[in-house]
């Protein structure tokens, strides 16, 4: 998929999301912050959407296509292309940082993640939405695991409480052409172990976290119509099973 596709697709999902109860969880705090920041930004109709009139945001992506053609459709919105995981901002300005379907993508998610932190203002908030590809009872496009070893190795790491002080998603390699925007997926995330990675920082507060299993209306299996049931419980560990990954975060200090 060449990039002039991949993002005419990106824009075409945009432009249906704003269903979806991340998105809508984004644009109620952005409407009492000041200062935007998209974290992977794309080709910027996302944070277009999002934002109001008088509000400063600004969007950033590695993809120097991808904000050549933000620029073009958004001209009064920043758009500005970074190297890898670093953000180009000083710590303690956003009042609002987000990113979108993004960390699946990254190659240093622990950097991607403290970078985001750095840079949101004290009271600031930050809001990760990606795909729970970590969970025990999913996979991304390209892994190679089987589903029944995952299943019970992931079983098995929830109810072990490590005290790992690192991130431990599962790294993948993305397809060499991919025709899916997923295909090149670098990482599974998984909340439960986010969820650890942030309680470690005393400077942080979980305000909402959710893996939206109301969103997954593919459940067909008996065992994932039993797991649904009992995330929607918020039984544990199955409440970290849902489809997606979805956290808001207050930056204390």
């Amino acid at each position: 998929m060449n990039e002039l596709h991949y993002y005419d697709v990106a824009k075409k999902a945009n432009k249906k999301i704003y269903w979806h109860p991340g998105i809508k969880r984004i644009s109620q705090i952005a409407k009492k912050s000041r200062f935007i920041l998209d974290v992977g930004c794309g080709e910027g109709t996302k944070l277009a959407k999002i934002i109001e009139k008088g509000k400063d945001a600004t969007g950033i992506d590695i993809s120097h296509f991808a904000i050549q053609k933000a620029k073009k459709q958004f001209p009064n919105i920043k758009f500005i292309k970074t190297k890898d995981e670093i953000i180009p901002f000083t710590s303690n300005i956003f009042d609002l940082v987000y990113s979108t379907f993004v960390l699946e993508h990254t190659k240093n998610q622990e950097l991607f993640i403290n970078e985001m932190i750095r840079v949101t203002a004290i009271n600031g908030m930050i809001v990760i939405l990606c795909p729970n590809y970590g969970s025990p009872n999913r996979r991304s496009p390209v892994s190679i695991e089987q589903p029944l070893p995952k299943l019970f190795l992931g079983i098995t790491k929830d109810f072990s409480f490590s005290t790992n002080n690192h991130l431990s998603f599962t790294k993948v390699t993305p397809k060499k052409i991919f025709k899916n925007p997923d295909d090149d997926t670098t990482c599974e995330p998984y909340l439960y172990d986010l969820i650890k990675y942030i309680h470690r920082n005393n400077n942080l507060k979980i305000i909402q976290s959710s893996s939206l299993w109301e969103i997954d209306d593919g459940v067909n299996s008996l065992h994932q119509r039993i797991f649904k049931f009992l995330g929607q419980k918020n039984t544990f560990p199955f409440k970290y099973w849902g489809p997606q990954l979805f956290l808001v975060i207050k930056k204390l200090s």
